[in-house]
């Protein structure tokens, strides 16, 4: 799943803002497994895993850029891993009940839609504070 907001007219402290983003994935607990800064761009990559969240299929992996301008810029939102884990709960479901007559794959199909409806809300949860921060830290050109 990608999200993508272009900002025009507000002038923003890019660095500053990237800084926000990244400290908002580290208090909620994300790994930071690529963090590279140019001069006009910022690139992270996070992920969120464990045994358990591998099994019910919520590993999260975040990537957030943030390019251009204080002017003119781009920040996109990417956040991944569900639908690799689909298939694998789908077969983890059906292994952990162990059941031949398919409630075992209907269990792991109701984990991997309840897996991708919390990557979806937990996306838009993310882009909504990224938006956020953009409008609280701007001082609009005229």
């Amino acid at each position: 799943m990608t999200k993508l907001v272009k900002v025009e007219g507000k002038k923003v402290d890019l660095k500053a803002l990237y800084d926000r983003v990244k400290g908002m994935l580290l208090k909620d607990n994300f790994r930071i497994t690529k963090d590279e800064e140019t001069e006009n761009a910022y690139h992270l990559k996070a992920n969120k895993a464990g045994v358990t969240r591998i099994v019910i299929g919520a590993v999260r992996d975040v990537e957030v850029i943030v390019a251009g301008d204080p002017d003119i810029f781009a920040v996109v939102l990417i956040v991944g891993a569900w639908g690799k884990n689909i298939a694998f709960s789908t077969t983890t479901g059906y292994v952990v009940a162990s059941a031949a007559t398919g409630l075992g794959a209907a269990a792991g199909a109701v984990a991997a839609v309840g897996s991708f409806i919390m990557a979806k809300s937990f996306e838009d949860k993310l882009f909504e504070k990224i938006l956020a921060e953009i409008e609280e830290n701007s001082s609009k050109s005229n």
